[in-house]
């Protein structure tokens, strides 16, 4: 229970002025009253002493009316001796009662005394504790209604101080409790303009930012961090990993995600590059240590690499846009004239094509490789149309066959063996046409790159229900079981040490695959060969 000083101060002095008068009453009462009441009770003693004399007296005197007169002179001399020892006894009961006047007056002058002094006494303690309000209460009620302000986080508040000729303590500690606050103030006015300028620091960065401390909270992040959230690639969650996974109740294991925070404290680097997949979407984590108040944290840098990976989706296609249309200009045309030129031999040398001659069937052999080269820049300007046209149905086999036409030269000069497997030679998609090409181009370049010592690379389609299912299957060299999990991350390249590739077909295969809202799963082992699979939504008739 709270109980001011005010108060302590005012019930210690009424109960030490109650306790003082009790004291006094019981010792006045033990000494000065006691010795009056047994005075008083003396006198009364005597006095009925006297009256019991007066009335032996009386009695006498009516005995002796009754007496021969011859016995009245006997009787005189003892009564004389009785008159002598009651004038006696009158005087001492005068003295008794003078006495006992002068003790009663003496009594009521001393409790004037008392009434007085006790009413001294209690002015005196009511001064005092008008002092100790004044001097001790006052300042430090005006000391606790200023810490509370200050608690609350109000630093604006200060002590009322006014110059007086006689300082104390609390003037002193009042005058140096301003000189902290203002010092306080001025500091923490520094800090939040620190604190501002950061923020508008790392607000101005494009790649999302945030600032994590030991026990994986969020301290700080800037816009493109919100951005982030808004996208929902992550969630808004006061833990680091909350927002990978907002059900999350501890930090990532090795299998979820590589902790950065835990790697960096293992290894001591100062560092650390990794990718993430949250949420379908490939983000670059770049991590580095940092020390916040005594305790180790980091700064992660979050990009999203889905746009890079659609960047390089067009920049191959523009690349092929670019080389088809510089084949079609520089094939095309000579073909074609070379073509036509073999046709005018044929018609006007070897007009008879009942019988022809061995030179007319090399000839016409000849004219019909022209024409089957001339359909080489023709495919690559068909799969170089437009990516960013409506969504439309087209036929599945063919688009594959396409592709392996268009290969083909690369797969035979591998000594690659092919095998086509389709179930359903009418199967239709919905989507963009151009996309899936790049996806069974990316996959089978893959295969083709996978066995440089030939090998059998298998295509199968496959209908189950509602779903499309495409099987690409090599004998290559296989993918190890450490490489696997990362094989779909931007910029990661198995072929990396022999200076191949860029890492970024497989990235462009899970996206485009992602477009079709279809899912690509893949099982391989080292030195076994590989089996990509889609499954796509089967197109409703």
């Amino acid at each position: 229970m709270f109980l001011s000083l005010n108060k302590k101060f005012f019930l210690t002095i009424f109960a030490f002025f109650l306790l003082s008068a009790g004291i006094f009453t019981i010792i006045f009462n033990e000494t000065i009253g006691k010795k009056i009441s047994e005075e008083h009770s003396s006198i009364v003693s005597r006095n009925q002493y006297v009256i019991d004399i007066l009335n032996e007296n009386i009695m006498l005197r009516k005995k002796l009316n009754l007496l021969a007169p011859q016995k009245i002179r006997q009787i005189d001399g003892s009564l004389d001796e009785k008159q002598q020892q009651l004038s006696k006894e009158r005087k001492l009961n005068e003295e008794l009662n003078q006495n006992y006047n002068e003790n009663y007056a003496a009594l009521a002058e001393n409790l004037k005394i008392i009434s007085l002094g006790s009413i001294l006494t209690l002015i005196s303690l009511i001064i005092l504790w008008f002092l100790l309000r004044r001097w001790v209460i006052t300042p430090i009620d005006k000391l606790i209604l200023l810490s509370v302000a200050v608690a609350n986080g109000d630093f604006s508040k200060r002590l009322e101080t006014k110059k007086h000729h006689f300082t104390d303590e609390f003037n002193t500690l009042m005058t140096t409790i301003n000189f902290m606050l203002d010092n306080i103030e001025n500091n923490i006015n520094n800090i939040k303009e620190k604190e501002i300028f950061l923020q508008n620091l790392i607000d101005a960065l494009p790649d999302a930012v945030r600032v994590i401390d030991d026990d994986y909270n969020i301290i700080l992040s800037n816009k493109a961090y919100g951005e982030h959230i808004k996208k929902q690639y992550l969630f808004n969650k006061p833990k680091c990993y909350e927002t990978y996974n907002k059900e999350a109740s501890c930090p990532c294991s090795s299998a979820q995600y590589i902790c950065p925070i835990k790697e960096l404290k293992q290894k001591h680097a100062a560092n650390l590059k990794l990718i993430h997949y949250v949420n379908n979407r490939p983000l670059s984590i770049n991590s580095a240590r940092v020390f916040l108040n005594g305790k180790q944290g980091i700064v992660e840098s979050i990009r999203d690499l889905s746009e890079n990976v659609h960047y390089s989706h067009q920049q191959k296609i523009s690349s092929l846009g670019f080389l088809a249309t510089s084949l079609a200009h520089e094939m095309k045309n000579n073909l074609g004239a070379i073509n036509l030129i073999l046709d005018g031999l044929l018609q006007k040398y070897y007009p008879d094509t009942a019988t022809p001659s061995e030179k007319q069937k090399y000839l016409t052999l000849i004219s019909q490789q022209i024409k089957e080269c001339i359909k080489v820049p023709e495919r690559l300007l068909k799969l170089s149309r437009d990516a960013d046209r409506p969504d439309s149905n087209f036929n599945v086999a063919s688009n594959i066959s396409d592709i392996l036409s268009l290969l083909d030269y690369e797969i035979k000069n591998k000594g690659i063996t092919l095998v086509k497997n389709f179930s359903n030679l009418k199967e239709n998609l919905c989507g963009n046409e151009t996309d899936f090409k790049m996806i069974i181009l990316n996959l089978v370049q893959n295969a083709i790159n996978a066995m440089p010592n030939g090998g059998t690379l298998e295509i199968k389609t496959n209908t189950a229900k509602d779903k499309l299912i495409i099987d690409i299957k090599d004998t290559g060299c296989g993918i190890s079981e450490k490489d696997l999990k990362h094989i779909f991350e931007p910029f990661y390249s198995t072929s990396a040490k022999n200076k191949k590739g860029t890492g970024l077909g497989l990235a462009i295969v899970k996206d485009l695959t992602s477009q079709f809202n279809a899912q690509i799963t893949v099982s391989s082992h080292e030195n076994q060969g590989s089996t990509f699979q889609i499954v796509f939504p089967r197109q409703k008739p």
